[in-house]
C-alpha cells in the first residue's frame, strides 16, 4: 500500500513539474522568441476575446474592415493580418475583418420596371433576390415588374426577403396558329415557337413536287386561336422523295 501511495506521490510531482514546465518555459518560448512575438489565431473568435488574447502578449489591433457573412455571428473574426503562427514585433497591430450586421438602405421602387433591370439595381445596392412570381396583367407589358414585396422607399437589408411578381402578359390573351404549309420543316418549327407553339408528330409523305422536308399540311388549321398559357403541339407532314 505504502508503495503505490508513493508511486501515485513521484506520478503527481511528475504532472505538476510538467505542467509548470510548459506552462512558465516552453509557452513563453514559444510565443516570444528573440524580442518577437507569436500571433494567435483569432478567427472564429469574438473581438473581446481576441483583444484579451491580443493584450496578453503585448499586441493590439485595428478594424480593418467590416463584412456581413450569414451564419456567422456579430463582432466574430473573420479574417486577420499577420497569418495565425507569424512573428512580430510586440506593439504590432493585427489587422482584423469582423462581421457586422449591415446598414439598413432604402428600398428602391421596381415597378414597371424589366426584371433584368430590377435585378440589376438590387445587385448594385447589395440586396439579395429571394424569388421571382408571375401573373397576369392587363395593365403591365410582357416581362415588367408589378409588384414587390417590400414597398419602395422602406428599409431593408441583406436579411430582409425580397420578392418580385412580374407580368406575364394580360388575361386572356390569346395566340393564333401561322400557316406554315410549303414552308421548309426547319423553318415551320422556328416560326411556330415564335408564336407559342411546338412540333408534335412528324410523319413523312412521298412527294414528287415538293423539296424534301417541307410541309404538306399541318394538323390545326391556320388562324386556329388558343390561350397564351395553353400548351398546343402542331402535327406536321412533310416530303420526302419516293
Amino acid at each position: 500500500m505504502r508503495r503505490i501511495f508513493d508511486l501515485f506521490l513521484s506520478f503527481a510531482i511528475l504532472v505538476l513539474v510538467g505542467f509548470l514546465l510548459v506552462n512558465y518555459v516552453l509557452m513563453p518560448m514559444y510565443v516570444r522568441w528573440n524580442g518577437e512575438v507569436r500571433v494567435p489565431s483569432l478567427t472564429f473568435t469574438t473581438l473581446p476575446e481576441a483583444k484579451k488574447m491580443l493584450e496578453e502578449r503585448g499586441l493590439q489591433y485595428t478594424i480593418k474592415d467590416t463584412l456581413f457573412r450569414s451564419g456567422t455571428p456579430q463582432l466574430s473574426i473573420i479574417d486577420q493580418f499577420p497569418d495565425a503562427g507569424d512573428m512580430v514585433r510586440e506593439g504590432r497591430r493585427i489587422q482584423l475583418t469582423i462581421s457586422m450586421l449591415p446598414g439598413k438602405k432604402e428600398m428602391p421602387d421596381l415597378i414597371s420596371k424589366t426584371l433584368r433591370h430590377a435585378k440589376i439595381i438590387l445587385e448594385e445596392l447589395g440586396l439579395p433576390l429571394d424569388s421571382v412570381q408571375y401573373d397576369s396583367s392587363d395593365y403591365y407589358h410582357e416581362g415588367v415588374v408589378i409588384a414587390q414585396s417590400i414597398p419602395a422607399a422602406d428599409s431593408v437589408n441583406v436579411r430582409n426577403i425580397i420578392i418580385l411578381t412580374v407580368s406575364k402578359g394580360k388575361r386572356n390573351a390569346q395566340k393564333s396558329v401561322p400557316n406554315v404549309v410549303n414552308l421548309g420543316e426547319q423553318k415551320a418549327r422556328e416560326i411556330l415557337e415564335e408564336h407559342g407553339f411546338t412540333v408534335g408528330l412528324i410523319t413523312t409523305m412521298p412527294d414528287s413536287i415538293l423539296l424534301p422536308r417541307t410541309v404538306i399540311s399541318q394538323s390545326w388549321n391556320p388562324g386556329a386561336r388558343f390561350p397564351v398559357e395553353r400548351k398546343v403541339q402542331v402535327d406536321l407532314i412533310i416530303s420526302v422523295d419516293y
